[in-house]
């Protein structure tokens, strides 16, 4: 070795012996599964974000993205879905992220990125295009609409699971269900069914519903209601007016219709002088929805069609989480105007004595299920904290 050499050595001994150190503490630290998993979900966050630099693309292989058409029996019989995976074929734990009232849901950026860090990071995510005979960001105009499509949505989480655990580049001991707003509901819903919930590894669910009653009261009343307390909620405009077209649509004279309609639907204020001329059963409704009283409206509805009322409890979480046989993820928007918050607390509640673990959180820095700019950054942080550590929980199943 050369004098120069050996003097070279004595100058930067100490810059080797950091990067010795630093590589067999990296190298120990990935030997353990725990600290494994928390390096991987410390790389996968900042993707969720959408930052332009991303450590998984650089030192992970771009994944496999295949389109795959399946049966679904009790559904539309044949569902179209695309899976992401890793090249190497192996065994891995896999996620079905299921999102109800959404056309193009394969298609949208966030899942698609979502999707693919996943599958970067080891595991195998499939989404399935869910029914939704309704245009893109837009509600049909009744509540019965959505709730039949609901239905089928069921059978259809029901069957991408069975199908999922069947490919050999899944491990059947390691799969469970993402599930994000009204997708949460049904694939809760779905994941209690006999034919699939002792199979169910995890569920984690964003911006969920837990009965679609009482959120039809909260839509009513434009207030929630949680443990006695009552406060106001502004929920989001087009599902009220869903909400009472709905109603209005049961009553039989088409001219009570077109009056509550212009009134309530078109907020046409010229249209109320004429309150005068509806039948007495109209006007018992135009009254409900001037006192904004839950209980008439429902009163009325499961009067006129005891059917409907059935329907949306059949296709509620409330029904079917008694029979839920798994660890739950539950997390939800502080200030969502869709979904509000405290029916994923009446979520946590009803399964806190199931027997599995149940984690709860609540963010503010979601759009109802959609990250959004920070407006004050300690907020922010506190609950990327939590986020990072919730992740962490949930891929510790996963990976």
């Amino acid at each position: 070795m050369g004098a120069r050499t050996i003097r070279f050595l004595r100058r930067y001994w100490l810059a080797f012996a950091i990067v010795i150190v630093f590589v067999m503490m990296w190298g120990a630290l990935w030997n353990v599964r725990y600290s494994r998993v928390g390096i991987t979900t410390a790389l996968i966050v900042p993707d969720l974000f959408g930052t332009p630099i991303s450590v998984l693309k650089i030192v992970g292989e771009d994944p496999v993205r295949e389109e795959v058409w399946l049966d679904a029996p009790l559904g539309r019989g044949r569902l179209i879905a695309d899976v992401y995976r890793p090249k190497d074929g192996d065994a891995r734990g896999a996620m079905i992220i299921a999102v109800g009232a959404a056309p193009r849901i394969r298609d949208h950026p966030g899942v698609v990125r979502l999707s693919t860090t996943a599958a970067r990071a080891g595991m195998v995510v499939m989404i399935p295009q869910l029914y939704y005979p309704f245009r893109e960001n837009v509600l049909p105009e009744d509540v019965q609409g959505l709730v039949g499509a609901f239905g089928t949505n069921v059978e259809e989480i029901i069957a991408s699971y069975q199908w999922l655990q069947r490919q050999p580049y899944v491990d059947p001991d390691r799969v469970g269900i993402f599930g994000a707003s009204a997708g949460a509901g049904i694939a809760l819903v779905s994941a209690s069914d006999p034919r699939i919930r002792s199979d169910v590894d995890f569920f984690a669910s964003l911006g969920t519903y837990y009965d679609l009653v009482d959120l039809i009261s909260a839509i009513t009343t434009e207030s929630i209601q949680y443990e006695g307390r009552s406060e106001p909620w502004e929920p989001w405009l087009k599902s009220v007016r869903v909400l009472y077209n709905s109603v209005i649509s049961y009553l039989p004279d088409e001219g009570d219709r077109n009056i509550l309609a212009r009134i309530f639907v078109d907020e046409d204020a010229s249209a109320r002088p004429l309150v005068g001329r509806l039948s007495p059963q109209a006007l018992e409704i135009y009254e409900a929805f001037e006192d904004r009283d839950a209980d008439r409206i429902l009163a009325f509805w499961g009067e006129v069609s005891p059917q409907d009322v059935a329907t949306l409890r059949d296709v509620s979480p409330s029904s079917a989480v008694a029979a839920l046989d798994t660890d739950l993820f539950i997390m939800h928007d502080r200030s969502d105007p869709y979904i509000p918050y405290v029916e994923s607390r009446r979520l946590r509640d009803a399964t806190a004595d199931n027997g599995h673990q149940v984690y709860f959180a609540e963010f503010d820095f979601l759009n109802h299920v959609e990250l959004k700019n920070p407006s004050n950054p300690i907020v922010f942080l506190a609950d990327l904290v939590k986020l990072i550590f919730y992740s962490w929980l949930l891929m510790l199943k996963v990976l």
